[in-house]
């Protein structure tokens, strides 16, 4: 194994130990159709004005969606909706491999823009700025809307889900 793969390899292991909320960007492409991708770099920006930031890969078919339409919703996901992340983890090849049915059952729309249902939050975005960072483009996003619950959230750590326990 090259040192690169190794030193690649440590950093993901590294990062793998951070525990995160889990999340769904979707969009919308020039023909209306709903994507989604599940992301794990997230992070508010600025309260004035109301900005966020989603990272996401070059080659994700999501990145050029968001370019191309300019608008984006961030959906933090609830412990129940593991099967959402997994479905979102993996960008389908090709239009076929889409299973449409579990989309419709999935996405709604605020304003245009799709949107997961039933989610912890949403904030629905325009791209504010996007910045190319290595393999990947920081979007920056106006947020427009946001819709909250008190639901419990799903969280990421050590390459599994799990649920935020209180302290109480």
């Amino acid at each position: 194994m090259s040192k690169k793969i190794e030193k690649i390899s440590l950093f993901k292991d590294v990062w793998s130990k951070f525990p995160t909320g889990v999340s769904i960007i979707t969009t919308i492409d020039d023909s209306k159709s709903y994507h989604g991708m599940t992301a794990a770099s997230v992070t508010s920006v600025s309260l004035d004005p109301l900005l966020i930031l989603v990272v996401v890969g070059a080659k994700r078919k999501s990145h050029d969606f968001i370019k191309l339409s300019g608008v984006f919703a961030l959906n933090f996901l609830t412990k129940d909706q593991a099967n959402i992340a997994n479905y979102f983890a993996h960008s389908q090849s090709n239009y076929n491999d889409r299973d449409l049915d579990f989309e419709k059952n999935t996405f709604s729309t605020l304003k245009g823009v799709p949107i997961i249902k039933k989610s912890l939050a949403i904030m629905k975005c325009e791209v504010f700025n996007d910045i190319i960072a290595g393999d990947h483009t920081i979007f920056i996003g106006k947020v427009n809307e946001v819709i909250f619950s008190d639901d419990e959230p799903l969280v990421w750590s050590d390459r599994n889900y799990g649920q935020f326990i209180p302290s109480r």
